[in-house]
């Protein structure tokens, strides 16, 4: 369907969207800090939404907040971290009921939207400083987090490619940062990082549910717009990053049970309908059950525990990556490149291409399955400049032809190779 979304300027930094869906009951409302990615700051940008969340001067701690999420028909507050491309995200949303659907008739909308800005806006401060017992909680969670993509070495190994790939430009950069920044996080820190971002990250307003978002936009506008921000900057498009000469190559040995291959690869200079035909070029070589790699590489030649491909639309990359034993390494990866040029050469059938169409449409609709997910969506359109509902995009994938996919596969070049390599310590054999 189509979900009615719409943008509005509200400075040259903030904006304020709403996506309308009638199929809930409930209103999602969230407040995006934009930032460029940066190793030395990552880590303790990555801290404040979570900090916020804990409270705020009108409702000074965790019991007083969660008694007004209470009275609220038991609302929910998130905090959360991403990047795209060359940015990272933070985002502190909160979910409730719709008014139409409450007991009395409250004005949800308007209720929602405004506790959401004192836990932005208006948060505990402490001698100019976040207090120390929920700098010292967020932290730890931090730590937490950034340690469990470290442990999770499916995530770490791409990570790794990730800056193989990239060297030292801010799409290398970890969304949580690294664990060494993010044990110096302090108080103060903290709070100068979150003033940081109020002065001069780029801010998206959203709004997505059942509801009218009058009061959202009303209530949010009014609390932003009178923000200093005098040194904010307009959100741009990612930058790209020049793809290196030469492949870049690392071997990393690690006590795994599993190694990992992870390949990126360069898809070029690409207009928006060329972008289209490298999503399905790489749903049908490794984005299914049914692709080219998952048939191949991992059923017929057993070459690999699991071998799956991913376009990075942001960064307009392709990345391959798969469990592999070190002794079938060679092979394994001499098989990844011969089934992408096996797409670069046509060969596939119009049957594989229109099952890899029809899978890609039930990713679609999963999509608008949550607030989330419909949040999610527009989001990412409005940092690669778009305002595309899904079944737009659906319908440019349907009309990809066989030609646009060798096209767009013949541009893809490997850039880097990442080899996390089982020592032979871990005598336990996983296989995922």
């Amino acid at each position: 369907m189509d979900h009615g979304f719409k943008r509005e300027r509200i400075s040259d930094t903030i904006h304020f969207s709403h996506i309308t869906d009638t199929k809930f009951k409930s209103n999602r409302i969230s407040v995006c800090l934009i930032t460029k990615l940066s190793p030395e700051k990552a880590a303790v940008n990555a801290v404040v939404p979570n900090i916020l969340r804990l409270g705020c001067k009108s409702c000074p701690d965790f019991t007083a907040l969660n008694r007004r999420l209470g009275r609220l028909y038991g609302a929910r507050l998130y905090g959360d971290v991403t990047k795209y491309a060359d940015k990272q995200i933070l985002v502190v949303s909160i979910k409730g009921l719709d008014s139409r659907v409450t007991i009395h008739g409250e004005d949800m909308v308007r209720e929602l939207s405004s506790l959401l800005c004192d836990i932005v806006l208006d948060p505990v401060i402490e001698n100019g400083a976040f207090p120390e017992g929920a700098t010292a909680l967020e932290r730890q969670n931090l730590i937490d987090t950034i340690e469990s993509e470290i442990n999770d070495k499916r995530v770490f190994a791409r990570a790794r490619c990730l800056e193989l790939l990239f060297g030292g430009a801010p799409q290398a950069v970890r969304p949580y940062g690294d664990v060494e920044h993010a044990k110096a996080i302090t108080p103060r820190s903290a709070y100068e990082a979150y003033c940081g971002l109020l002065k001069n990250a780029r801010i998206e307003l959203l709004f997505a549910g059942s509801g009218d978002p009058a009061a959202a936009k009303e209530t949010l506008c009014a609390r932003f717009a009178a923000l200093d921000r005098p040194q904010a900057a307009p959100l741009g498009q990612p930058e790209s990053a020049p793809a290196a000469g030469g492949i870049a190559q690392q071997t990393e040995p690690m006590d795994v049970s599993q190694s990992k291959l992870v390949m990126g690869f360069w898809c070029g200079d690409t207009d928006e309908q060329e972008r289209y035909a490298l999503r399905l070029m790489s749903a049908m070589y490794g984005g299914t059950p049914s692709s080219k790699l998952f048939l191949n590489v991992r059923e017929k030649l057993s070459l690999c525990y699991y071998c799956a491909s991913r376009y990075d639309k942001g960064n307009n990359i392709l990345l391959v990556d798969s469990g592999v034993q070190a002794e079938k390494k060679e092979a394994a990866q001499a098989e990844i490149l011969r089934q992408l040029e096996a797409i670069q050469n046509g060969e596939f059938t119009d049957e594989e291409l229109q099952n890899t169409k029809l899978a890609m449409n039930t990713g679609f609709a999963a999509t608008t399955d949550s607030l989330a997910g419909i949040e999610s969506w527009y989001l990412t359109q409005i940092l690669s400049g778009g305002e595309n509902a899904p079944a737009y995009e659906q319908a440019k994938i349907a009309a990809v032809t066989r030609g646009q996919v060798v096209a767009a596969a013949k541009k893809v070049t490997l850039g880097a190779v990442y080899f996390l390599k089982e020592n032979g310590e871990h005598k336990e054999e996983s296989k995922q």
